[in-house]
Order: structure tokens, then sequence, then C-alpha cells
């Protein structure tokens, strides 16, 4: 099966805020936009995506669909089935070169039967996971959306544009997901069945459950994850469904009264012919691959070269 994907902006409407919002030129507006974010501290979070048309699936949604997994059981168990499927996933982290991983954690005082300690790492090391990443940092997604993307003109509307996501973590139902997801995560042995109990969270890295600080990248990178555990339905069709669900329970009035949001998160469809001038915006700030990926090698290299260069004798 293919992964579906939206067809036009407008489809974006329900989903997002600000679902058809394009911007073509004039790109201080953006920037702009993002200086006012960022007055609020990390009460935002951002997410970068090269084309407008994806959907928010996760990897593990990804190869799932693609492969039809789904077609092993009868449709009433494909919830079950997904769930063994990622259960089955952690289990092979754990076992894989004589459990080396489970080791790396209890080195690093975590659990080894904390499943979440192992999801983070499968998601940096690209083991599909239900996680969703985003960054505190707005250039970071920024770079993530335009990295290695290449403008091939479409006679596609849609094509034309990269995504760039951001949403405000404070707004009430987040605030809920932390404390419910929270709640259940306290104790050290945490099983993927455990976190299957809640359909969405944010995963936040101010927790010592929730990261591993094995890589560089991993600083650099302000990375968080939204964690989704439907099979099927992307990050904002989850949201979409659970908060419609929510506001009648709730009734309008009160639903606005919780300052909750219809929709997961804003967005911005913005033309992949500006690629170049925000190379050159994020170049200015730093913001190179360089740094998103640091190079260990070139940290090896210059620190030895730049040892020897400041212990020689160059004047007499």
């Amino acid at each position: 099966m293919i992964l579906e994907e939206y067809d036009n902006l407008k489809e974006k409407e329900p989903f997002f805020k600000n679902g058809e919002k394009k911007i073509d030129n004039n790109l201080e507006r953006l920037f702009e936009q993002i200086k006012e974010f960022e007055t609020k501290g990390n009460a935002f979070i951002y997410r970068g995506c090269s084309e407008a048309k994806y959907r928010m699936y996760s990897s593990a949604q990804r190869l799932y669909i693609n492969q039809e997994l789904h077609r092993q059981v009868p449709e009433d168990r494909i919830s079950e089935h997904y769930r063994k499927f990622i259960t089955e996933l952690i289990q092979s982290a754990k076992s894989w070169n004589n459990g080396v991983i489970k080791r790396l954690l209890a080195s690093a005082g975590i659990d080894e039967n904390n499943d979440l300690a192992y999801l983070s790492y499968m998601q940096h090391f690209g083991v599909p996971t239900p996680l969703l990443d985003f960054t505190y940092n707005p250039y970071i997604a920024l770079f993530f959306a335009i990295d290695n993307l290449k403008y091939t003109p479409s006679n596609k509307e849609i094509d034309n544009y990269f995504s760039f996501y951001y949403t405000y973590t404070e707004a009430s139902v987040f605030e809920s997901w932390k404390y419910v997801f929270d709640t259940n995560l306290k104790k050290k042995d945490i099983s993927y069945e455990t976190i299957d109990l809640n359909c969405m969270s944010i995963l936040l890295p101010d927790n010592e459950l929730y990261n591993i600080f094995n890589s560089v990248n991993i600083i650099n990178q302000e990375g968080l994850f939204f964690y989704n555990n439907h099979p099927w339905y992307a990050l904002e069709r989850t949201y979409h469904e659970d908060i419609e669900k929510t506001k009648k329970e709730l009734g309008q009035k009160k639903f606005d009264a919780l300052l909750m949001h219809d929709t997961v998160a804003g967005c911005f469809n913005i033309h992949k012919s500006l690629i170049p001038a925000i190379k050159q915006r994020l170049g200015e700030i730093g913001i190179t691959a360089n740094y998103v990926y640091p190079d260990m090698n070139d940290f090896r290299n210059k620190t030895t070269n730049e040892g020897i260069l400041k212990s020689l004798t160059l004047k007499k």
C-alpha cells in the first residue's frame, strides 16, 4: 500500500491551523514569525517536512503500511497486531549484539526494562518506531525540511512547497497528555503495553527516561518526540479524531475555556524556490550540516592539529 498524501493545500486546512497558508516570497515574514515564537521560550516546538503533501506518519507506520503487514490478521485485530510489531522491534533491540544496548542503558543508570528508553535509542539510529521527531529549535526544523531537497517544478501546486510546522506545547491538551503519560511512566519497569495505553503524547527530553545522550547530534538537534499509537492514522488525524470526541464530551464553551486547540499544529507551506535564500540565512546563524550532524572525524583531526600547532615554536 502507498501512504496517503495531501492532493492540495486546502486538504490540510482541517488538520493544521493555516494549513493552506503559503509563503511564495517575502521570506522576512517567516523569520519575523519565528522571532515571535522565540519570545515564548520553549513553549513552541517545530517540525520541518520536505514535502507539503506528506502526512505525519511515524517510521513504524510507514513500514507497517507500505509492506501491508496488517494483512497478517483480521481487521478487528490490526491494532493488537501493530502493538505486537512494535514490541517485537523493541525485543530485537534488546537482544541485538548480545544485549549491548541493554548494557549501555544500565551504564547510564536507566532500567533495562524501560521500553521507552529503547524506543528513543531506536529512533535516533533509524529503527522504525511510533515516535515522530520535533525540535525546540525552529531553525533546525527549517534545516531538516530543506536538507538535500532539490526543487523540481511541478504542475501540481502542492509539489512546489515544503512545510514548516509549529505547535504550542503549553496548550491544556498537551499538558494533560504529559500528566497522564508521566504518571504512568514513573515506574522503572516500563513495558510497551503501558506506553500503548496512551494514544498520543509528547515526550520531552527534560526527563531522563526519554533521552539517551549517546551522541552530540542529540544536543545540537534539540529534539523531542510525539508519540502516536495508531497503525495507520497520521498524527494529525489521530489528534483530530481525539479532539473532536473531546469537544463533543465537553461542549464548545468548556472546550474553548480550557484553551484546547482544534488542530495539532500550525503550518507554513514555503515555496521551494526560496530554498537558496533560506540556506543562506541559516548559514549566517551557524545552522549548517556540520552543526546539525557533527563529524567526529573532523573533531579528532582539528583537535589534534590545533594541539600540535599550539605546541610549536614558530618564532625565535
